[in-house]
């Protein structure tokens, strides 16, 4: 995405206090949003989300997560930026421990197996992320961990 309005836009966004305000804001308003209209209706109508279905690693209590996302063919690549924060986002983990999941986008609900991306795989993938969504630069300069990348394959 090379608009103009959308890199400042994705600068704008990334700036710490903006990313931790619209994470908690537009996920507390995009989850029953976009549960109601099966993923067609979001806050962050300019952005590709969906909502992640997966079970907590440790509970085993299900979650549902709205996330940004990247297509790859019929794949769908997810980014655990958590905003530029220091630690993996809790979905992370919860991929780890299950990896088949489901995602509600694009009108339905589809099953997919989850693969958590390393060396060229990972640097391709971070590349195309990148370019959905430039701010990820950013959160990658405020951390010391590697931003974790996960593969989502249809099943």
């Amino acid at each position: 995405m090379k608009n103009p309005i959308w890199q400042a836009f994705s600068r704008f966004v990334a700036i710490e206090p903006v990313t931790l305000f619209f994470m908690h804001f537009a996920t507390w308003i995009d989850r029953p949003l976009l549960r109601a209209t099966k993923g067609r209706l979001r806050l962050s109508f300019v952005i590709p989300m969906l909502l992640l279905h997966c079970r907590g690693a440790k509970t085993g209590i299900a979650r549902d997560v709205p996330l940004l996302y990247v297509s790859v063919g019929d794949a769908v690549l997810l980014i655990g930026s958590n905003g530029g924060q220091s630690r993996d986002p809790a979905w992370c983990h919860n991929l780890r421990a299950q990896s088949e999941v489901r995602c509600t986008f694009r009108g339905q609900e589809l099953r997919f197996q989850a693969r958590e991306l390393s060396g060229s795989e990972h640097k391709s993938a971070w590349e195309d992320a990148v370019e959905v969504y430039p701010g990820y630069v950013r959160y990658q300069a405020r951390v010391e961990r590697k931003i974790p990348l996960f593969r989502l394959d249809p099943i």
